[in-house]
């Protein structure tokens, strides 16, 4: 009896090994699918922000120490961040280079906030300002700030804040690449601003990449 018991109870576990081992996979093969069908786009190089120079050149006359400056001063970097359209509002923090539990490096992402990846630009300069931040984290909860970045479509408002003023920004791309395209962190010769998050939610296979370009600028009063 018992030996039946124990034979019934071995098939069943076995069974279950199967369920959840080909629903993993079944998963994985969904995400892959997912990503490649990602409506990635992009705005005409015409409709963007970047199409007009007087834009650029504004954010640096409003950014001028005094009236006898002829460059910019440094910038400070992001402390919030809002995403009207998603409802985000959240701080950003400095974000490093660690190692994970493969011994390998990663750039760092912050635990229920955005990070801002260190030695990438900050607003108001020019280069890439690269921020990241978790679609989800059921596991170490870590939080999931850009849960619903994925949502957010060409022309859509982000804003940064920094001890310095409020940075406009308008999205002009998004796309979904694979974990090891890391040429989106790469510095630029534009005003650029760079959202990443893993990507499908819950199997993290890609990355969605968001780019903006700056449409304003306001100081702070005093």
């Amino acid at each position: 009896m018992k030996t039946r018991w124990l034979s019934t109870a071995l098939m069943v576990v076995g069974a279950l090994l199967l369920l959840t081992s080909g629903g993993y996979f079944g998963l994985v093969a969904y995400a892959r699918h997912d990503a490649a069908n990602f409506p990635n786009e992009e705005l005409p190089r015409d409709q963007r922000p970047s199409a007009h120079p007087e834009i650029g050149l504004l954010l640096d006359l409003a950014r001028l120490d005094d009236g006898t400056a002829v460059t910019p001063r440094a910038s400070p970097p992001p402390d919030t961040i809002v995403i009207p359209i998603i409802g985000v509002e959240s701080p950003v923090v400095p974000a490093g280079i660690v190692v994970n539990k493969d011994g390998e490096l990663e750039w760092e992402t912050p635990k229920h906030a955005v990070g801002h990846h260190a030695g990438t630009a900050t607003p108001g300069v020019l280069g890439n300002v690269v921020l990241s931040g978790h679609i989800s984290s059921p596991i170490r909860r870590e939080g999931n700030v850009f849960n619903r970045l994925p949502e957010v479509r060409l022309g859509a408002e982000v804003v940064l804040t920094t001890s310095e003023g409020v940075y406009t920004y308008q999205v002009v791309s998004r796309r979904v690449v694979e974990p090891t395209e890391i040429s989106v962190l790469d510095p630029t010769d534009t005003h650029i601003l760079t959202l990443l998050t893993c990507y499908p939610d819950l199997i993290y296979t890609h990355r969605l990449v968001l780019r903006a370009e700056p449409v304003s600028f306001t100081r702070h009063a005093g």
